[in-house]
C-alpha cells in the first residue's frame, strides 16, 4: 500500500497541514510522554518539524522518529491543525526506505495471512488485538458483558499484524488489507481494542460503527456504577485521539457521573504510558512506561486503577502497588 495512502488514512477524512505549518510554539510538548520522560528537545515532534523545515534528511532525525510512541496526543494539542498522527507514521515510512538496519523492537513476523479470510456473519465483532487476543479469560468475560449490544463474536482475524506493520512504517500488502476487510465487513459494529486501527477502519469501512473497547463496555450502566472517586480510569489513548471531538464529551460525562479520575490533562488529551507501543511491548522498562505511569499517578489520591488496555495494566504493575483491574473484569475478577 502506498505511503501516501496510509498517511491520508491516518490523518482522517480531510487532508491536513504538513510540517511546513509548524510555528514552533511547542504546545505539543505539553502532551508528549517522550518529552516528559526524557526532557530532550531533539526527540520531540516540534524538533522534527523544525529540522525538516531546515532541510534535514530523515536519517539525521532517525532517533526522534523512532522514539515516538504514536499516542496521537500531539495532533489534538496542535493549534495549527497539523495532521501529526499520519505525519509521524509517514516519516517512519520514509526513514525505512533509506535504511537497512531497523530498531530491535520492530515486528519480526511476516505479513502473509491470506488464508485467514473467514466472513463472519454476526451483529458485532470484537477485534481483540494482540494482548487481549491471547487472554482467553478476559476476552470471554468481555464478550459476555457486551451481549447487551446484540450478538457478538470474537473476530477470527482482528488485524493485529496490520496494526504492527503500520506502526512500524513497513510496507503493507494490499491483498492482506483486502482479506482483513472482507472478513469483518458483514458485521454492523466493530469493537476494536487496538487503538491504532480506529482511523484506517473508519476509512476502509465508512458505513460501519467503529467503537473502542472502553466505550462499548461503558454502555452498561451497571458497569459505570462500579466506578467511583477513588478510581483512576485509564483511557486507551490512540483510539480516543482518533475520534477526540466526540469521545472527549463521552468521557467527560463519565467523570461527572462517577467522580472517577481519568488520564486526561488540561487540554483533554489522554496521557499515555506508552505500553501499547511497539517499543513498550518489546521492553516495558526500556520504553519508559513505568515512568509515564508514575507521572500519571502523581498528585492523585486513588485506591484503584481501571484500564481499557491490557498493556497499561502491565505498566502500572511496575509503577505502583495499587490494584489494577481491566474494565472487562470489573466486579467479576481479581486485580490483574
Amino acid at each position: 500500500m502506498p505511503a501516501s495512502l496510509i498517511r491520508s488514512i491516518l490523518s482522517g477524512k480531510k487532508e491536513k497541514k504538513g510540517y511546513e505549518a509548524c510555528s514552533g510554539c511547542g504546545v505539543c510538548l505539553l502532551s508528549c510522554p517522550v518529552w516528559h520522560r526524557t526532557r530532550t528537545m531533539s526527540f520531540t515532534r516540534k524538533a522534527r518539524a523544525k529540522a525538516m523545515q531546515g532541510g534535514a534528511a530523515y536519517e539525521e532525525i532517525a532517533h526522534a522518529i523512532d522514539s515516538c510512541i504514536l499516542c496521537g496526543a500531539c495532533e489534538i494539542a496542535c493549534p495549527e491543525g497539523i495532521g501529526l498522527a499520519g505525519l509521524n507514521i509517514y516519516q517512519r515510512q520514509e526513514l525505512n526506505r533509506q535504511r537497512t538496519d531497523y530498531p530491535h523492537w520492530y515486528p519480526q513476523e511476516a505479513v502473509d495471512t491470506g488464508s485467514r479470510h473467514i466472513n463472519q456473519k454476526t451483529g458485532s465483532l470484537l477485534l481483540a488485538g494482540d494482548l487481549l487476543g491471547r487472554d482467553n479469560n478476559t476476552s470471554s468475560a468481555i464478550v459476555e458483558r457486551l451481549g447487551g449490544i446484540g450478538k457478538i463474536s470474537i473476530a477470527h482475524d482482528d488485524g493485529r499484524d496490520i496494526a504492527k506493520i503500520m506502526e512500524a512504517g513497513l510496507p503493507l500488502k494490499k491483498e492482506r488489507v483486502e482479506s482483513f476487510i472482507s472478513s469483518v465487513q458483514s458485521a454492523r459494529t466493530l469493537v476494536v481494542a487496538e487503538g491504532l486501527l480506529h482511523r484506517p477502519l473508519r476509512k476502509w469501512l465508512p458505513k460501519k460503527k467503529i467503537v473502542g473497547l472502553g466505550e462499548a463496555l461503558l454502555s452498561s450502566a451497571s458497569l459505570r456504577n462500579q466506578l467511583g472517586p477513588e478510581d483512576l480510569y485509564m483511557i486507551e489513548s490512540r483510539g480516543y485521539h482518533s475520534d477526540h471531538g466526540r469521545l472527549v464529551l463521552f468521557y467527560d460525562r463519565l467523570r461527572q457521573e462517577t467522580g472517577c479520575h481519568t488520564n486526561l490533562d488540561l487540554q483533554r488529551t489522554a496521557c499515555s504510558t506508552g505500553a501499547s507501543s511497539l517499543q513498550g511491548r518489546k521492553d516495558i522498562a526500556a520504553g519508559g512506561c513505568k515512568e509515564n505511569a508514575r507521572r500519571i499517578l502523581k498528585g492523585r489520591n486513588v485506591k484503584r486503577i481501571i484500564v481499557e488496555d491490557l498493556a497499561d495494566a502491565e505498566a502500572f504493575r511496575f509503577a505502583t502497588d495499587l490494584p489494577v483491574v481491566h474494565l472487562g473484569l470489573l466486579g467479576i475478577g481479581d486485580a490483574l
